[in-house]
């Protein structure tokens, strides 16, 4: 099976700054605070995090309070662990009253792209318990055009195991249809800790984030380049709606 961890939720960021991995990988990275508990009197504080978004040429976020989905990992250096977060789509400011909720989907590929007319897309049948057990969530997924995260990663063939991240835009078909935001292929042989090149410095320390802090500014977000074949689109009121929530949430 694939095999994937991921974070969903809202985290304060400060700090935006330029960070290059190699010639084609930049990013703005940031300091994030992932809130550990409601509780205002609690003096546990933050966890801290660096934030990675793809596209360092993009206009930076500002500081504020986010809504993300990202990949975790977790960073040791010595004895300290650092927590690192991925964002694999555009982060959402919290200063809108809508957010694109995300789905994810676990489970073995039924058609590849070699089986259906598009091929940048993939169906997965999903059995699960909703009232009653047996129950079948039918799901057609799609890799949007020039998605960076995407261009070179492979579409999925039949009975691949696959753990997908990504948005509904709509129902057809007798399927409801998944636009990719980031996918995990499997099965995998092992894990390798690939050891990269980073700034030699302790991790942050615990601390709180002024959560209040974004409340009386609109913040900016990269945006990913993010379109979609005719085929998959929804209809033009319903692309222009889906786009309108989109833009409502980024003034970059």
């Amino acid at each position: 099976m694939a095999s994937a961890c991921t974070f969903h939720g809202v985290i304060g960021i400060e700090h935006a700054e330029p960070y290059v991995l190699e010639s084609k990988k930049r990013f703005w990275k940031m300091d994030g605070f992932v809130p550990i508990s409601t509780d205002p009197e609690d003096s546990a504080g933050d966890l801290p995090a660096s934030v990675f978004i793809f596209g360092g040429n993009n206009p930076p976020p500002e500081d504020g309070i986010y809504f993300v989905n990202a990949r975790i990992v977790t960073t040791v250096n010595q004895d300290d662990t650092s927590l690192e977060l991925y964002c694999v789509d555009d982060m959402q400011s919290t200063d809108i009253s809508k957010f694109l909720p995300t789905v994810i989907v676990v489970g073995k590929v039924t058609k590849g792209s070699s089986e259906l007319k598009d091929k940048r897309a993939f169906d997965v049948d999903i059995t699960q318990y909703g009232i009653m057990p047996q129950q079948i969530a039918r799901i057609r997924c799609f890799y949007p055009d020039n998605h960076p995260r995407l261009t070179k990663t492979p579409v999925p063939t039949a009975e691949k195991h696959v753990v997908v991240q990504g948005s509904i835009i709509k129902l057809t078909h007798n399927r409801c249809v998944i636009r990719v935001h980031d996918i995990t292929l499997g099965p995998s042989t092992g894990v390798v800790e690939k050891q990269y090149d980073v700034e030699k410095t302790p991790p942050v320390k615990l601390k709180s984030f002024n959560w209040s802090s974004g409340k009386d500014k609109k913040s900016k977000r990269a945006k990913h380049a993010d379109s979609d074949e005719s085929d998959l689109s929804p209809s033009k009121g319903k692309k222009k709606a889906v786009d309108n929530v989109a833009s409502s949430s980024s003034t970059a």
